[in-house]
């Protein structure tokens, strides 16, 4: 069980395959293929797992880049970003949030991070992990389309992958 990547906005973008190569390496069986049977504080330690493992594997694997886990980029506005990326040189920034197959979070995290970032270059991923079976994986894959364009239109980059 690995992430799978579903919706890229610049498949010729060599940093965003970069990321994407890294994410869809990570097995992760055995965080996700029983967290369901799980109490909701279990589920949130595989998750936070999954977290620390992914930013584990970008700091090993992508160089220039300085990366955090839990940023909060706005002290007064008090979110924080799961995974946060800064180049020195380069001028952008990396967003990494993880959450649950669920649209409206996707959309959610999507609007109030590119929010924080107005007038830098952001390569934007969602990183979705198996939700409830009542959870809407055709209208999240839609809203990383959306996601896509925006990014586009905003001169940034998106990905959106789902472990599967």
């Amino acid at each position: 069980m690995k992430p799978q990547l579903s919706v890229i906005s610049d498949s010729k973008d060599a940093f965003l395959n970069s990321i994407i190569k890294c994410i869809v390496g990570i097995e992760c069986s055995n965080l996700f293929s029983t967290h369901l049977e799980k109490s909701q504080p279990d589920q949130r330690k595989l998750v936070g797992e999954f977290q620390s493992l992914t930013e584990s594997t970008l700091k090993n694997s992508i160089e220039g880049i300085d990366w955090y886990k839990e940023h909060c980029p706005n002290p007064s506005i008090r979110d924080s970003i799961d995974i946060f990326g800064k180049s020195a040189d380069s001028g952008f920034v990396v967003v990494i949030e993880i959450d649950k197959t669920r649209a409206d979070q996707v959309a959610k995290k999507f609007v109030s991070r590119m929010a924080l970032f107005p007038s830098t270059k952001v390569y934007f991923v969602s990183l979705c992990y198996p939700g409830t079976p009542n959870m809407n994986k055709p209208e999240c894959l839609k809203y990383f389309g959306y996601c896509k364009a925006l990014a586009l239109r905003m001169g940034s980059h998106y990905a959106g992958l789902i472990v599967e």
